[in-house]
């Protein structure tokens, strides 16, 4: 313990005995920072300078040239801790000698930032806290950081000054720990790269606080709630594998909701190739373009995102769930594109082709939708001895639906303000999609999903309705029973017994569903009916094999008017299309027409169990503007309804069938335009017989 005079001298010559002194503490002592009286301590470790004054005796300027025992002293020291003190110590000529400085700690002091640019490479830890921290520039604040690749700890708390951008580079590869406790003048806090950083420590006022990046980091939970961050507008969060949480500030102390959120916990930690990975997944845009874009791994961070919930209400979300393609998917992917010149011959590879091709005004996020549908599709056909003209017949998906101005004939791509949110659905995962999210759904599309619980997605929750929804693609999920169940949500308090749901959903396109019994499930008994479908234009159903029945119907609550075009194809347990679930069997109800006011045309193909449109035989059809049936491969069909229209129909030999046991119905329908009706009758056997 050394005690000064009543000045807070150091008697002179007080050190000399202490030539191997480690750890010195000075308190309330006054000496010249140029001179100190420690300069024989050569073997100096640590130095702790509190309220330490400068000597004001001292001469002008450093003081440093000529005096060889301040490197001597200061080249090996490892740890400096300076609080309230001068600063002289900091300046660029000491920090110059310190070049094994591990920990420098900073407190109470007027300190330049500048200063750590191109020094103290081997820097440990870093606290910078109650001091007035300015830079003399502005420009290149990632600078003062570069070259610290073995800095592991980062404290930045309760200062004031100038600083408006708070950068560490991605350099910083061995960064663990952030602390930045209130800040009057940031505006930027960018954490990039820095693949390590596993916390993230902020808290207090950040009144300017604008943005915050921590792309790239391994932070597994953002705290939030101790920040009052009134500005902050702007977070991105894309390739941070480990994030699973987070947590956001108070009510009142933030913004109702920020401008950009970008959220990517899909990549690994530390990719600098996240953002082209999602581009190419994309094939060729990019969905960061989004405002909000969030692509998660497990969907339970979603349940972060109820406290910004309200930028769901005005904004429509784009959700597509699926499972990261196997590594024999991308083999058989990459086989069909190579041989698909030798499967394909003539105008029937053209026609698919040319059927296949994606929109013009496709949306980009899903071009690589069309050319994967052709492949596998074609590989799907020739493997059963398919027909590719069969496909070509077929309508190809559409697009998904785009923003429009006030003038329909204006339309643009929603990429700005919308959600584009993608979950990567992993075998065995518990997928449950908040109801805030279904309501903002407007596109959904789900491929090659496997969890086994995959029907708690298109569940509609308590409350919820999926009533944005306007296009829905489902394919390649095995485990999937049942494409909409509606009958887990109920109808909320005060309303009536009938719940609105899909109401504004114009395409449903499923394919290649396993275990598909039907697409929408039947209400139960006990719950509550809905009203479905009411704007449904367009149901694709292609290789769903234990497909049962489409859409149950009831005669209050389904009406399908706006159908269009019904297409299946490929689904062998197939027995009805439309079943009428009703209570009574009084024939007599069901002698009535059921409306299809704009369907057009019907495509039934490869159904050999398919008995039937409806279950009710006798069940008439009002379909004004219908003009075509076209069936391939009902072998059980023995009928259709009856329309008040004479309609075309492209049929084999099941108009043979139709002729001994329906004649009356076939007054419905114009002469089959089959090559087996309209071509001329040629000579059985040889010619020479």
């Amino acid at each position: 313990m050394l005690i000064p005079d009543q000045n807070g001298r150091i008697p002179e010559g007080m050190f000399q005995q202490y030539d191997t002194l480690r750890v010195l503490k000075l308190s309330a002592c006054m000496f010249s920072c140029t001179s100190p009286p420690f300069l024989c301590c050569h073997s100096l470790r640590f130095l702790w300078l509190d309220h330490c004054r400068e000597e004001s005796s001292s001469t002008d300027g450093d003081g440093v040239a000529g005096n060889e025992d301040i490197p001597r002293c200061f080249q090996g020291l490892w740890v400096l801790d300076v609080r309230y003190s001068s600063s002289k110590l900091l300046s660029n000529t000491m920090m110059d000698f310190m070049a094994q400085l591990r920990e420098l700690h900073v407190m109470g002091q007027q300190f330049d930032m500048c200063v750590l640019k191109g020094r103290l490479q081997n820097i440990r830890k870093l606290r910078v806290t109650k001091s007035h921290a300015t830079a003399s520039y502005y420009r290149d604040m990632g600078g003062l950081f570069s070259g610290k690749d073995k800095m592991e700890l980062l404290d930045f708390s309760a200062n004031s000054g100038h600083m408006t951008s708070f950068p560490a580079v991605s350099s910083c590869n061995s960064l663990e720990t952030v602390i930045i406790n209130g800040s009057t003048s940031l505006k930027e806090v960018s954490l990039k790269g820095c693949a390590t950083l596993k916390n993230l420590l902020l808290s207090g006022l950040f009144q300017q606080l604008y943005s915050l990046d921590i792309t790239g980091t391994a932070v597994k939970t953002l705290d939030l709630s101790a920040v009052e961050a009134p500005m902050l507008d702007q977070l991105f969060l894309l390739g941070c594998g480990k994030l699973y949480a987070i947590l956001w500030p108070p009510e009142g102390k933030r913004k109702r909701y920020m401008g950009k959120l970008r959220m990517d916990t899909t990549q690994k930690e530390g990719s600098n190739t996240t953002v082209t990975k999602t581009a190419a997944m994309s094939g060729g845009g990019s969905p960061v373009e989004f405002d909000w874009y969030i692509s998660v791994r497990e969907a339970r961070i979603l349940g972060s995102l109820v406290p910004v919930k309200d930028y769901f209400g005005p904004n429509d979300a784009h959700v597509v769930i699926s499972t990261t393609p196997s590594h024999t998917h991308r083999l058989r992917a990459d086989a069909a594109g190579g041989n698909k010149g030798n499967r394909m011959k003539g105008s029937s590879r053209q026609q698919a082709q040319g059927t296949l091709q994606p929109h013009k005004d496709h949306n980009s996020i899903y071009a690589d939708v069309a050319t994967t549908l052709k492949e596998d599709t074609i590989m799907d056909l020739q493997a059963d001895g398919g027909d590719c003209e069969a496909w070509a017949t077929m309508c190809a998906c559409p697009p998904p639906p785009i923003r429009t101005h006030t003038a329909p004939s204006i339309q643009t791509k929603a990429t700005s303000q919308d959600c584009y949110m993608r979950i990567e659905d992993k075998a065995g995962n518990h997928i449950t999609v908040p109801g805030f999210i279904c309501d903002a759904a407007k596109i959904l599309h789900v491929q090659h999903s496997l969890s086994l619980s995959i029907t708690s997605i298109f569940a509609a929750p308590l409350g919820s309705s999926w009533n944005k929804l306007e296009w829905c693609r489902v394919e390649r999920c095995p485990e999937l029973e049942c494409v909409f169940s509606p009958q887990v949500g109920a109808v909320p308090d005060g309303s009536s017994s009938h719940m609105d749901i899909f109401k504004k959903l114009k395409i449903i396109w499923a394919s290649h569903l396993r275990n598909a019994r039907c697409v929408l499930e039947r209400p139960s008994l006990e719950g509550p009916r809905y009203r479905a479908f009411a704007d449904l234009t367009l149901l694709h159903l292609y290789r769903c094999p234990r497909l049962l029945y489409a859409v149950p119907l009831q005669l209050e609550t389904m009406s399908l008017e706006n159908l269009e075009t019904l297409e299946i194809m490929w689904c062998g347990d197939l027995s009805v299309v439309f079943h009428l679930f009703e209570e009574t069997s009084d024939r007599g109800m069901y002698q009535c027409s059921w409306n299809f006011p704009n369907l057009k045309v019907i495509h039934l193909h490869e159904l050999p169990r398919l008995r039937g449109i409806f279950n009710a035989p006798w069940y008439g059809v009002n379909a004004p503007k219908f003009e075509t049936v076209r069936i391939r491969g009902c072998w059980s069909l023995w009928t259709l309804p009856p329309f008040c229209r004479m309609v075309k129909c492209d049929c084999e030999e099941w108009w043979d069938r139709m002729k001994e046991s329906h004649r009356k119905v076939l007054t419905h329908y114009h002469k089959p335009t089959h090559s087996r009706y309209y071509k001329k009758t040629m000579l059985r056997g040889s010619l020479l017989r």
